[in-house]
């Protein structure tokens, strides 16, 4: 593991934007997947958990000790970009900010990547959950994939094997990591890529700026919005402990000072059960979840 950075009993509170959570057994941080698989097979070869963290924007992390490696993707940030006609492809490795692309999309004056404004995170972590807005997603820029399962199995997945759905990666209930992406963004003059940007930023205006958030908490409904349904059902005046719903978008909850994984999750539940029982709807987590809960 020489020139791998190896932390045992490491704390995951500093890592992820709501800033609680514990300790996990040990977190690796490789900077390619070679040294990726090297860890994933040590977590197989140990029998614990895993848990593939990247930039800690979408998680809950459970209080306490959680008995599993986690490995960060952050020092996996190559970052290649291929001239070709009609655009470009984008060769990155999992660890690339998200904002990287957006800039690099103004930068070359390539288009496609717009929807990525206000998106926090890494190209893995966005991939994994889907992430988007107003219906665009990654869906018709990605060429392949590379993921590497827990068992220690590396595969490339064409675009035609990958079945998008909102917020749903096309992995969805499979055990992996991805390590690596190609992205082909068509070209566009900076007037266009500018506007576009201008108009996704806006529909990011309500959304809590400064807070400790993990974005968006649950999932839009088919053809409603778990905010406004959130908002209906009051929820804007909950809080549990130092967790509290935001008053500017009822979809975020907010980490006033201290507050807990459990206070946190409570809050969720309490908002997602007066859903369920004021308009028959079951929210789903878009946040995943570190741990048991």
């Amino acid at each position: 593991m020489s020139g791998v950075s190896f932390v045992a009993g490491c704390g995951l509170g500093g890592l992820n934007t709501w800033g609680c959570g514990g300790s996990c057994r040990w977190l690796a941080s490789p900077k390619n997947a070679s040294e990726a698989t090297m860890f994933i097979k040590k977590a197989a070869d140990e029998g614990t958990g895993l848990y593939i963290l990247g930039g800690g924007s979408n998680i809950l992390v459970q209080d306490g000790f959680i008995d599993a490696g986690v490995i960060s993707s952050r020092a996996m940030d190559a970052l290649e970009v291929h001239a070709e006609k009609g655009g470009a492809r984008i060769e990155a490795s999992a660890g690339v900010p998200v904002k990287k692309l957006l800039a690099l999309s103004l930068d070359k004056g390539l288009t496609g990547m717009e929807f990525l404004t206000g998106i926090p995170g890494t190209l893995g972590g966005a991939l994994f959950g889907n992430a988007g807005a107003a219906g665009c997603s990654f869906a018709p820029i990605v060429e392949w994939v590379d993921t590497v399962s827990f068992d220690g199995v590396s595969r490339r997945w064409r675009s035609e094997d990958l079945v998008w759905k909102y917020r749903t990666c096309p992995w969805n209930g499979e055990r992996l990591m991805i390590t690596r992406a190609s992205l082909r963004p068509g070209s566009g003059s900076r007037e266009e890529i500018t506007g576009n940007i201008r108009r996704f930023s806006a529909l990011k205006k309500g959304q809590p700026i400064g807070a400790k958030t993990a974005g968006c908490v649950f999932k839009n409904p088919a053809g409603d919005s778990a905010g406004r349904l959130l908002d209906l059902c009051g929820c804007k005046k909950l809080r549990v402990g130092a967790a509290k719903v935001s008053e500017s978008h009822a979809n975020f909850i907010e980490n006033s000072g201290g507050a807990s994984a459990a206070d946190i999750y409570a809050l969720a539940e309490m908002c997602r059960k007066r859903v369920y029982e004021e308009h028959g709807i079951v929210l789903e987590y878009e946040i995943k979840f570190f741990g048991a809960f």
